[in-house]
């Protein structure tokens, strides 16, 4: 969203970058929110589930770089099997 000032820029940008970045941003404040509680709590593992998972390997992996990247590696993401795809 950096370069959205720049009327260039925004024309480069397609409706699935623009959708990609919404993503990307609400996924990494989820993880350094779920960071902090965990960190408050003592907490090295927050599972994550639900069906905005389902079948989701983009927010999943998202998601798990996030606590790796806001924790230093500490704290770890945990998705339940069933919304992993096989």
């Amino acid at each position: 969203f950096g370069y959205m000032n720049l009327p260039e820029k925004r024309e480069q940008a397609s409706t699935a970058d623009l959708a990609r970045s919404t993503l990307v941003t609400v996924l990494n404040n989820i993880g350094s929110i779920s960071m902090m509680c965990a960190r408050t709590e003592n907490v090295d593992r927050i599972l994550f589930s639900g069906s905005f998972l389902r079948i989701n390997d983009l927010s999943m992996r998202i998601l798990a770089y996030a606590m790796d990247y806001w924790s230093d590696g500490q704290i770890k993401a945990i998705f339940l099997e069933h919304e992993v795809r096989k």
